[in-house]
């Protein structure tokens, strides 16, 4: 009898071992799950920050250098114009230029 509950006991000891270190495990993922995850979200936020900077001076840029040809008004409205066609697009196209790879993305980070 004694035998037994020392085979009994060793293989609990064994199972809540395995089950700490798959605890362990999983939150050492999901940590670096989530770092990965935090560190693209700063630098896509970083980028978008720099890139409608780039945009606004760009947009200043080319309304001045069309100004002399229709005027300053309509070249900041053809500017406008010009980003509105730009969002409609982007509305239109949500799922496959937004969702589609925003969601490969998610995936590919938590289910590998």
């Amino acid at each position: 009898m004694n035998e037994s509950d020392n085979n009994y006991n060793r293989l609990w000891q064994q199972a809540k071992s395995l089950f700490v270190n798959g605890l362990e495990y999983a939150k050492l993922t999901a940590a670096e799950k989530l770092t990965m995850l935090i560190t693209g979200l700063a630098v896509a936020a970083g980028a978008f920050v720099l890139g409608i900077i780039f945009l606004f001076f760009l947009t200043i840029a080319i309304a001045h250098w069309i100004a002399p040809s229709i005027g300053l008004g309509w070249a900041y409205a053809l500017m406008g114009v010009f980003y509105l066609a730009l969002v409609v697009l982007l509305i239109v196209l949500c799922k496959p230029l937004i969702m589609n790879p925003v969601a490969r993305f998610i995936s590919r980070l938590f289910l590998k």
